[in-house]
């Protein structure tokens, strides 16, 4: 099934950058850990499973469930993410380098 999820993550994905109101409810929690200054705020959206928004005082990335291991810069999310995730839903081959 990872193919198909695939597929049907990078078409939500475009269509959250067509149209930005169309993620859905959105659910943030916040991560303590353990020493001060080092927390992250993780947000999610309803209508992107598996797609994840990661804030901390390192900055701001974005993950995906189908792609374990990798974290994405807005810039790279609107296009390396996209790529993985096409390449994904085609052949069924994870990322195994950076492409840029």
């Amino acid at each position: 099934m990872v193919r198909p999820d695939a597929a049907r993550a990078a078409e939500a994905i475009r269509k959250l950058l067509a149209e930005p109101g169309s993620a859905g409810r959105e659910v943030t929690a916040h991560l303590l850990l353990g020493r001060p200054r080092r927390g992250a705020w993780w947000t999610s959206w309803a209508n992107l499973p598996g797609f994840v928004q990661m804030r901390s005082a390192a900055g701001t990335v974005y993950r995906h469930q189908l792609l374990p291991n990798w974290e994405y810069t807005s810039a790279e999310m609107r296009t390396e993410m996209l790529e993985d995730l096409d390449r994904l839903a085609l052949t069924g081959e994870q990322p195994k380098e950076a492409t840029r």
